[in-house]
C-alpha cells in the first residue's frame, strides 16, 4: 500500500520535506490503483471506524454536546473544548484521503480507453467512500476546498497548495450529481480479478452493496438541503428519484445491507488490543437524561430517574446502560442480592442499584458530584453489552433505520408517495433490531456483581429477548407514532415523532447525523441547552470554525467570508439549516 503521509492543504512544507514523504508520481503505475484505493479507506477510517479518535475526541466528546447524547454536567466551556473543538484531525484526513483520490484520477484519465474498465471500479469506490467522508465535513463547516484539495499529494507541485474554496451548495450538487451515476455505474461495472474482499475491507468485494452504499449517501445528502434553502427542489428531486424507483435506485433498507466496517480480532479494523472500546468513569459513558426520558414509563425529571418494565418499556435502555442506585448515598447499611447460582449475598457500605438515571445540562452541579463522586448513581454504557467490550459490534457507517426515518420524514412532507407512518414503524422496528442483534452477539458474559464495589456494572437487567417477536415490535412502534413513551409526553407533531426516533436510534453511534437532524429541523423537541459564561461560544454552536492551520496557511481562505457566511462564527447558518 502506498503511505502518503501527509496531504498540503494547509501547512507550508519545504521541498526537501515533500521529497521525503512521497514517491515519484512518474513511477508510479496503473498496476497500483488497487493499492491506492485501500490507501483512501485507510485515510477515511479517521471518520468511519468509531475508534478513539471519533469516539473519545471529536465526534463524542465534543459534538456530542451539541445533542446531549451523553449525560453531561453543565460546564461554562461546554460548546468550547479548546484542544478538540476545530476537529483538525478529520479535516487533514479527508484532505489526505482525497490527495490519494486525485492521483487515482490522474492516473485514470491518463490511461489506454481499452484499459480503462478494468480499473474504473476502484476509482467508483474510492469516490463513494470520499463522498460520504467529505459529506460529513461539509455538514460540520459548509463551503470547502475539495476541488483542488490534494493536488500537491497527486502531483508533486507545491505551487498547488493553496486549494480555492468551493461553495457549500456546489459540493452539495456534485456529491447527488457524481453519485447517481457511480451507483448506477456499480449495476454493470466489470469487477478486476484483483478487486479482493481482503482489499475492499468496506464492502468486501460486493459491487451490490457498493451501489447501495452510493445511493443511500445520495439520499442522505438529498434529505440535507431538503427542508429549506437554495438546494430545496434539488433535494426533494433526488429523494423522490431515489425512493420511487428502488429497482434503478437500491438503498439499504434491511440488517444484511448495512454498510459496515466489520471488527475482526486480530485484523486491521479492530479497537483496543481486540478488546473493544471502554471507558472507566469517563464522560463518554454516562447515560443520557435526554435519552431516557423518552424511553421510560415512569422516567421522573425531578429525579432523573426510572424504573423499567420488561415487555412495556424501551428494550433499547437495558441493552444500552447499567442500572444506577437510587439515592446519592454511600452509606446504605447491609443491602443484600441473589446471584446466579441463587445464594443471598451482602453488599457491605453501597447500595444496591435499581433504577436508570440520566445526567443532564440542568441536573445542579453538587447533586452531579454527589451522584458521580459517592454512589456512582449515574447509568453508565453496560461493559459487556451491545458496544463496550464487543469486539463483536462492528464499524457503522449507513443502517437500515435511518432509510425507514428518511421515507417516513419525505412520505410526511409530500416529497416522495408512500405511507409515512408504516415507515416509521419498520424504523423503529430495525432500530430494535438492530440493538438486539449486536446485544444477543455481544463477545463476553455480563460482570458479577461483587462485594468491593468494582464491578458496579454487573448490575444489568437482561431484557427478555425471546419476547420481542414481529407482534410485539408492531405494537411497540405503533405506540411510538403517538408519544415516545406509553402515551406520555406527546410530541409536537408528527414530523418530532420521526426525528426524536432516529435521535434515539443514533443515540452514542450517530452522535454527528443527529446534530445534523436537530439543526435541519429542530427536533427532537424540548432538549434544554443553556446559555454558559464563555465569550467564544455562549450559546449552542450552529457549524463549527475551520481548524486554525487552514485559517492560518492557506492564502485563499479569505475566500469563505461572503456576503451571508463568516467563516470564523459559530453562527453562521449553513444554509440546509433550520
Amino acid at each position: 500500500m502506498i503511505v502518503l503521509a501527509c496531504v498540503f492543504t494547509f501547512s507550508r512544507c519545504s521541498e526537501d520535506a515533500y521529497s521525503d514523504k512521497y514517491v515519484d508520481p512518474n513511477k508510479v503505475t496503473s498496476l497500483l490503483m488497487d493499492k491506492l484505493m485501500v490507501g483512501v479507506f485507510d485515510k477515511c477510517n479517521d471518520w468511519a471506524i468509531m475508534g478513539y479518535g471519533r469516539y473519545y475526541s471529536f465526534d463524542n466528546l465534543y459534538l456530542a454536546n451539541f445533542t446531549q447524547s451523553f449525560g453531561r454536567p453543565y460546564s461554562p466551556t461546554m460548546y468550547h473544548n479548546g484542544w478538540s473543538d476545530d476537529g483538525s484531525g478529520k479535516y487533514g484526513s479527508l484532505f489526505s484521503a482525497t490527495g490519494i483520490l486525485r492521483k487515482m484520477e490522474m492516473m485514470y484519465d491518463e490511461m489506454a480507453e481499452a484499459e480503462k474498465p478494468s480499473y474504473e471500479a476502484y476509482l467508483l469506490a474510492a469516490r463513494v467512500h470520499v463522498y460520504a467522508f467529505l459529506l460529513s465535513m461539509l455538514d460540520t463547516y459548509g463551503d470547502l476546498p475539495f476541488r483542488e484539495g490534494g493536488i500537491v499529494a497527486a502531483t508533486g507541485i507545491l505551487d498547488n497548495s493553496n486549494a480555492h474554496f468551493d461553495k457549500a451548495e456546489d459540493l452539495y450538487l456534485m456529491i447527488l450529481d457524481e453519485l447517481k451515476t457511480i451507483g448506477q455505474r456499480f449495476a454493470t461495472v466489470s469487477k478486476p480479478k484483483d478487486f479482493t474482499a481482503t482489499q475492499d475491507f468496506v464492502n468486501e468485494a460486493d459491487f451490490g452493496k457498493w451501489q447501495k452504499y452510493a445511493n443511500s449517501t445520495r439520499l442522505r445528502a438529498a434529505m440535507r438541503v431538503a427542508s429549506q434553502g437554495v438546494l430545496a427542489d434539488a433535494g426533494r428531486a433526488a429523494v423522490r428519484e431515489i425512493l420511487e424507483n428502488p429497482t434503478l435506485y437500491p438503498i439499504v433498507e434491511n440488517f444484511d445491507d448495512n454498510i459496515v466496517l466489520f471488527s475482526r480480532v486480530g485484523g486491521k479494523n479492530e479497537e483496543n488490543g481486540g478488546r473493544g472500546l471502554d471507558d472507566g468513569d469517563g464522560s463518554s459513558n454516562r447515560a443520557s437524561d435526554d435519552l431516557l426520558s423518552r424511553m421510560l414509563s415512569d422516567y421522573d425529571r425531578a429525579t432523573w430517574s426510572g424504573s423499567y418494565q420488561d415487555g412495556i418499556d424501551d428494550p433499547r435502555v437495558p441493552i444500552l446502560y447499567d442500572l444506577a442506585v437510587k439515592e446519592p448515598n454511600k452509606q446504605t447499611g447491609y443491602p443484600s442480592y441473589v446471584d446466579e447460582e441463587g445464594r443471598t449475598v451482602t453488599q457491605s457500605g453501597r447500595a444496591v442499584p435499581t433504577v436508570f438515571r440520566g445526567a443532564t445540562y440542568e441536573m445542579p452541579e453538587a447533586v452531579m458530584e454527589s451522584y458521580t463522586t459517592n454512589a456512582k448513581g449515574i447509568s453508565l454504557l453496560r461493559y459487556n453489552g451491545l458496544f463496550y467490550r464487543n469486539v463483536n459490534f462492528d464499524h457503522q457507517i449507513y443502517t437500515s433505520p435511518e432509510t425507514w426515518f428518511i421515507k417516513a420524514e419525505a412520505y410526511l412532507n409530500g416529497w416522495a408517495a408512500g405511507d409515512a407512518k408504516a415507515a416509521f414503524k419498520e424504523g423503529v422496528i430495525q432500530s430494535i433490531r438492530f440493538y438486539v442483534h449486536y446485544h444477543a452477539t455481544k463477545a463476553n458474559a455480563d460482570e458479577k456483581p461483587g462485594i468491593d464495589g468494582n464491578t458496579r456494572r454487573g448490575w444489568v437487567i437482561n431484557p427478555n429477548l425471546e419476547a420481542i417477536d414481529d407482534a410485539w415490535l408492531d405494537a411497540f412502534a405503533e405506540a411510538r407514532w403517538e408519544a415516545p413513551i406509553n402515551g406520555q409526553h406527546p410530541y409536537e407533531n408528527k414530523l418530532d415523532a420521526i426525528i426524536t426516533q432516529k435521535y434515539i436510534n443514533f443515540s452514542i453511534f450517530y452522535v454527528r447525523e443527529a446534530w445534523n437532524d436537530l439543526r435541519r429541523t429542530g427536533y427532537p423537541s424540548g432538549i434544554y441547552f443553556p446559555r454558559v459564561s464563555d465569550a467564544t461560544v455562549p450559546e449552542l454552536p450552529v457549524r463549527l470554525r475551520y481548524p486554525t492551520g487552514e485559517r492560518d496557511f492557506n492564502k485563499n481562505f479569505s475566500e469563505v467570508n461572503r456576503p451571508g457566511f463568516n467563516a470564523d462564527d459559530y453562527y453562521t447558518k449553513l444554509f440546509w439549516a433550520k
